[in-house]
């Protein structure tokens, strides 16, 4: 028997048995190598595995004399190579152990995207049409105001056109798909065809990056001169990179003490060694200025590999690095991922941020997945922030990790000054006032500061962490809050579109004209967006151009790009926007930052909500002041006393981690615990606690660790599925009792019953 153990994109525990035909097999092959992509048959459909190597001979089940025949291979992928070398399959596996998530759904994580044939992207707008039909309603009830049923709008058609509604360009099918996680097959003709959408053609240039690769004979840019901090720093990590041996470094540096350059030293020192670099930013918007920085330094030899590439792109990436052609890798979260040959040195920059955490299975965080890749190539890791994750500090703290620290800015310039403004009272005083019109947005502080700062020729940034126009809505009679009927999260009204969108699945509707518990017809909408904050800004500065940097505004192919080459070349004065303009770019003309609602998260579901306000508030505060001209940032806060946003004003990571580290211990949570969450999806309440208390029994028994707590189960916060009800429950744990509860947790998945409708986050 030539079999072949494969593993399938399914969320099952097992791996399968399949034979091999011997018309799959190349010269000198004697069985399908370990990595190569297959189809084979799986219940009625067929399925794009990956060979994990030879299997076992099949045992008769019980009862049988005889084995059950295995069901052949279909195909093979005609790849020059096998898409995933042995490293990346070992990778793999021990995501898999780590995250409690099948293998074959890490496998799919790894491998290069399909490539549609020719190079068009297709990109969808929305018609006036489409518009007005968004805003009419569908009668679930089948009352006077339903359609026919082929004439209603399916959810899934509600999302499509409410994410074409409120995005400024027209947007790729396939960032359609992708942000609304509709399947790779999902078919827009209907929308098209009753004419409320469009959708185009775009030639794309050939898959060589947004920025073709310089050719030799360009001159390459000269490192400038390192401050001693810097010299010391970059001189550690060529000392382990020379060893060739694993290590662990925090970069600790405060914002603007050149990190960038640290970094660029160290990939200098690690292709001198013969062996491959691999750099991480959280956000695909924070990708650009490295990529034309690693050019100008490096030359060709540079691939760039994230989600926002086209399928086509991404799949030359892909091929670039795996074939060895690319040295130096630059990417979001998934290029961890990337078939890297030769590896050397991986650096996670703002290694503290959210986004580097996968929400979907496999749910790993690319830190966690760094951390294994460095260790298993014998690799040099380079962890960077100015506000380290507490788990990062604390490696730092127990030896784990080398701390190198860059404790001042370069050439001598200073922090900006932080100034908190507590709204407390300009509220009061505005709310009491019978001539007020909208919401007090702009202090009277900030106000003239972006005066003087347009009218000093400098540029300004204004922060605010929420999109869309206005906050949620509430009935003045009886406080009814209007809620998404799928999710039961808090709508909000988005003025682009004229449209109440829930933010988490994100179907949108006509903005209710009354309330539909009560039936009173006055509803407001409390709080404002990035849309209404440009909006104000716009008003207050006549003739100054301002851009919104968020979501909607950034859906195009490239639109990151230009929207941040236009800040940067002056053309946009003034760029509001969401935490993605307050981390990792440099803007040497800001000379003002304004946060408004700086307190905003603080009252999320979270035990890291403090530690993400500190760590927003710090970064966004690092953007100003970093060419000649000293940097000014004003706060806005309904809480000026809290410990992290007094200590953000500071930019005392110190002071803050100090507080934040001694509610952790005292409440329970990491570091000084492992935390494991599970979510249990069913269609009743009922049932869905009553499947969470049974798994509450199942990992509870006499023989847990004396460590273990469980929390819950309780119906889990934040968004539903349609017709869903979900409840969750937290499992806490010692640091030494983790990998026991991990080999409970993988127990849960290898039994069907218990594991239909089961979600398992690691680390959360």
């Amino acid at each position: 028997m030539n079999g072949v153990e494969v593993a399938v994109p399914r969320p099952l525990a097992e791996t399968f048995t399949y034979e091999t035909p011997p018309s799959l097999l190349r010269p000198g092959e004697t069985a399908l190598p370990p990595g190569v992509r297959v189809r084979v048959p799986f219940g009625r459909d067929e399925l794009t595995g990956v060979v994990l190597g030879p299997a076992a001979p099949p045992r008769p089940k019980p009862g049988r004399r005889k084995p059950v025949a295995l069901k052949a291979v279909r195909s093979r992928f005609d790849d020059p190579l096998p898409p995933l070398p042995e490293d990346l399959l070992l990778l793999a596996r021990r995501l898999a152990d780590v995250t409690i998530c099948p293998l074959g759904l890490v496998l799919r994580a790894m491998l290069p995207a399909s490539a549609p044939p020719g190079r068009v992207l297709r990109v969808a707008r929305l018609t006036a049409e489409g518009s007005a039909r968004l805003r009419e309603p569908d009668d679930p009830a089948g009352g006077a105001s339903s359609r026919r049923r082929s004439e209603r709008l399916s959810d899934d058609d509600r999302r499509i056109l409410t994410l074409l509604a409120v995005s400024t360009d027209p947007v790729p099918l396939v960032r359609i798909r992708r942000e609304l996680d509709l399947s790779p097959g999902r078919s827009f003709t209907r929308l098209e065809r009753e004419g409320f959408l469009t959708i185009a053609s775009e030639r794309l240039p050939p898959p060589s990056g947004p920025h073709p690769a310089p050719p030799d004979t360009a001159p390459l840019s000269t490192p400038p001169h390192l401050t001693a901090a810097q010299r010391e720093a970059a001189g550690a990590l060529a000392a382990a990179l020379e060893a060739r041996s694993f290590g662990a470094f925090l970069l600790d540096g405060v914002t603007g003490s050149g990190k960038t350059e640290v970094y660029f030293q160290a990939i200098a020192a690690c292709l001198r060694t013969g062996r491959s670099a691999l750099l991480l930013v959280p956000e695909i918007a924070l990708a650009s200025q490295p990529e034309a920085l690693l050019r100008a330094r490096f030359g060709p030899g540079l691939a760039v590999f994230h989600s926002g590439l086209g399928a086509a792109d991404r799949r030359a990436a892909f091929w670039r690095i795996r074939r060895g052609e690319a040295r130096i890798v630059l990417g979001a979260r998934s290029a961890v991922l990337a078939p890297i040959a030769n590896l050397g040195l991986v650096i996670l920059d703002e290694e503290h941020d959210a986004a580097y955490k996968q929400e979907e299975a496999p749910r790993y965080h690319a830190r966690q997945a760094a951390w294994l890749r460095a260790r298993a190539a014998g690799a040099v890791l380079a962890l960077g922030s100015a506000t380290p994750s507490l788990e990062a500090a604390d490696a730092a703290g127990s030896g784990a990790m080398t701390r190198l620290a860059l404790p001042r800015r370069i050439a001598g310039r200073s922090l900006p000054a932080v100034e908190i403004l507590d709204m407390r009272p300009l509220l009061r005083a505005h709310y009491r006032d019978p001539a007020r019109q909208g919401p007090l947005i702009l202090s009277p502080a900030l106000e003239t500061g972006l005066q003087e700062t347009m009218a000093a020729g400098q540029q300004a940034l204004v922060l605010l962490n929420r999109r869309g126009y206005g906050g949620r809505m509430g009935c003045l009679r009886c406080g009814e809050i209007i809620e998404c009927r799928r999710c039961g999260v808090a709508l909000t009204l988005h003025r682009r579109g004229s449209l109440a969108v829930c933010h988490a699945c994100g179907v949108g509707m006509a903005p209710p004209e009354e309330c539909p518990a009560c039936g009173g017809d006055v509803l407001r909408s409390e709080g404002f967006g990035t849309e209404r904050v440009a909006e104000e800004v716009s008003r207050l500065l006549p003739g100054v151009r301002v851009e919104r940097f968020d979501r909607d505004t950034t859906r195009a192919r490239g639109s990151h790009a230009r929207a941040l080459d236009a800040f940067r070349s002056g053309g946009t004065r003034v760029l509001v926007g969401t935490q993605m303009i307050a981390k990792g770019h440099d803007f040497p003309a800001v000379t003002l930052v304004g946060v408004v609602a700086a307190d905003g998260g603080l009252g999320a579901p979270d035990f890291r909500a403090a530690e993400r306000t500190f760590q927003l508030l710090t970064q966004v505060a690092g953007r100003a002041g970093r060419g000649e001209s000293p940097g000014r940032v004003l706060v806005q806060t309904m809480k000026p006393e809290h410990y992290a946003v007094a200590a953000a004003a500071r930019q005392d990571y110190p002071a803050f981690a100090s507080v934040e580290r001694e509610m952790r211990r005292r409440f329970g949570y990491p570091p000084f615990v492992r935390l494991a969450s599970l979510t249990v999806t069913a269609r009743t309440s009922g049932a869905a606690e009553a499947r969470a208390a049974a798994l509450a029994e199942r990992i509870a028994t006499p023989d847990a660790p004396r460590s273990l707590e469980i929390v819950g189960p309780a119906p889990a916060p934040g968004p539903r599925p349609e017709d869903l009800s979900r409840w969750r429950m937290l499992v806490k744990v010692a640091p030494e009792d983790h990998p026991a509860l991990r080999q409970r947790l993988h127990r849960l998945l290898e039994d069907p019953g218990l594991a239909r409708g089961l979600g398992i986050d690691d680390d959360p």
